[in-house]
């Protein structure tokens, strides 16, 4: 409880607690059956810390990648998202963590927007100046978690190479944290 107290102050401080929200840890999530590819990546990831320049780039390509959805739930892996230059939300977020090869990298499941009936996949990379979104599906660019909306950006479950992490809209009541997964369904 101590260590969740001292994530949560600095993050209160600065008025961003919901969106900054870097989750409790938790045994399961309804998405454990689909994400294989996911933590075979995260768990290969080393401890490099690429420059904020490289992860710009990798963000670019991501984008670049023509959208292409081959299962709505499992994501597909970075050499076939490489080797065709397409791939979905998932399957582009995965690409660029393999890409980037950094441990401290979170694989997100979440709502893009507060009204968004459906889940997206996005990365959360602590950047040299903090939080960043990388979100290589909607954005070129990489994003100041600070910058955004309180209602963008919401993750509801989150991963690494230790852990899985349940956030505010997982734990609130029945119903709000519903969503559909597989993107743009």
């Amino acid at each position: 409880m101590k260590t969740l107290l001292s994530l949560l102050v600095p993050l209160a401080v600065c008025g961003r607690l919901y969106s900054q929200d870097l989750g409790s840890p938790t045994g399961r999530t309804p998405y454990d059956g689909y994400l294989g590819p996911m933590r075979t990546v995260l768990n290969s990831l080393g401890s490099n810390q690429p420059s904020l320049d490289a992860v710009k780039q990798y963000v670019r390509t991501g984008k670049g990648f023509r959208y292409y959805m081959k299962d709505p739930y499992i994501p597909q892996t970075p050499a076939e998202t490489e080797a065709t230059k397409a791939g979905d939300c998932k399957a582009k977020s995965l690409w660029v963590a393999s890409k980037m090869d950094d441990r401290r990298v979170r694989y997100v499941i979440g709502r893009a927007s507060a009204v968004s009936k459906i889940s997206h996949a996005w990365l959360m990379w602590p950047g040299p100046g903090g939080w960043l979104v990388l979100d290589p599906t909607n954005y070129s660019a990489p994003l100041d978690i600070n910058r955004l909306a309180r209602n963008e950006f919401m993750p509801i479950y989150s991963y690494t190479a230790g852990g899985k992490y349940a956030h505010t809209v997982a734990t609130a009541p029945r119903g709000q944290a519903e969503a559909k997964y597989g993107d743009h369904l």
